[in-house]
Parts: C-alpha cells; structure tokens; sequence
C-alpha cells in the first residue's frame, strides 16, 4: 500500500519507527506505545471499526467510555454517573442515534457506531486527532455528519489528520494534502494549489517538480 496507516499507527505507537522523529508542537517527542500516544493527546480512528475499534458483545456506554475509564475509577469504584453523564453528552454533540447507552453497539448503523467511536476518543479532549479512513463504509447522511465534526474541531483549534482515498473528500476537507506512494512522502499541497491532477500525478509516484 501506500504506507498512509503505518504513519498513523507509528504516530500512535502501534508500529514501532524505523528511523527519523516526531516533532510536535515544536517539540521531539517519543512514543513507544499507545499509551504513551495518549498521554501526549493523540486519538487515533482506527481504519477498520470492526476489527480494531468496537467490542461488539458491549453496549454503546461501554464501547464509548473504554480510553477514559481509568480515570473514573479509583478504590475499587467507577464514578458511573459522571460516566454517564459525558457518554449522554457526547451521544447529543455527535448525535449518536440509540435507543439507549445500554443498547448492544453492534446493533447500530455503521454510521452511528463510528460517531460512538469518534466520541470515544474525544472524550479524552485529544490534542491530535487521526483519522483513518473515516467515512469507509457509512451512509451519505453519516459521512454529512463526519465532515461537520471534523470541520468543527478543526475551527475550535484541534489538530486532525484524516487519512482518505476518497479524492473529493481529501480535497473537499483539507488544508494541507499530504501524499504517498509505497511508504514514500511524494509531496505536500496547500488547499490552493491541491488539485486532482496533481494529487494523482503524486499518488501515482511522480514528484512535483
């Protein structure tokens, strides 16, 4: 492939870094594993929901709570309540459409359950937010609703990398395109000069001179 999610899992410390750093925020920073991924303020969306993000025998609540869990329990207890109050309130802000948060996951649309996912990640207030693939496999109306929350969160001052091969959708969100071939950065466009032709001229593994 194109080598797009290997960026993203290096990012979150899934796959381990063969050379180079990662510099955010000005900084050089180090990241051995998921966790410490997160402790920096990365979330990562992972490219298949099924396979790496829902644990589908679980309700909504339990599948939304799951990177913020820790901490609400302590002494042997879980705060519930104010567990259930931030899962009720995502559910309104990304309009996550259930019956209830005890509702079975698996029994959502595929739209709805990635805006569960997508919830889960916010409610760890990330710095970085990465996206991969995120509208594969959602209706119209739900991909409508992805696109408000990414732009929103973009405005509100959020880092986001969406990770896309749906060229209308990487042109029609991005402000910068950045574009591989087998592994390899082949260039990076700004929102004025990212045109079709040149993403694919790139893509297909052809600098931009």
């Amino acid at each position: 492939g194109a080598g797009r999610t290997n960026v993203a899992e290096t990012l979150f410390g899934i796959t381990p870094s063969d050379s180079g750093e990662v510099r955010f925020d000005g900084t050089t920073v180090h990241i051995a594993d998921p966790h410490q991924a997160i402790e920096l303020g990365f979330a990562l969306l992972t490219e298949d929901r099924k396979l790496t993000g829902l644990f589908p025998c679980l309700s909504v609540m339990e599948n939304m709570e799951m990177a913020v869990l820790a901490n609400y329990a302590g002494n042997g207890f879980v705060q519930q309540k104010a567990l259930r109050a931030l899962c009720e309130d995502m559910c309104k802000k990304l309009r996550v459409k259930t019956p209830s948060l005890e509702q079975c996951i698996d029994t959502l649309s595929g739209g709805n359950q990635q805006k569960a996912l997508l919830a889960r990640w916010l409610m760890t207030n990330p710095r970085l937010l990465i996206l991969d693939e995120p509208t594969r496999g959602i209706d119209v109306g739900a991909k409508a609703e992805i696109y408000r929350l990414i732009s929103l969160l973009a405005s509100e001052g959020m880092a986001v990398i969406m990770i896309s091969s749906e060229l209308p959708e990487v042109l029609g969100m991005s402000d910068r395109v950045m574009v591989m071939h087998e592994g390899e950065m082949m260039g990076i466009l700004d929102r004025g000069e990212a045109t079709q032709e040149k993403v694919m001229h790139l893509a297909s593994g052809h600098k931009v001179h």
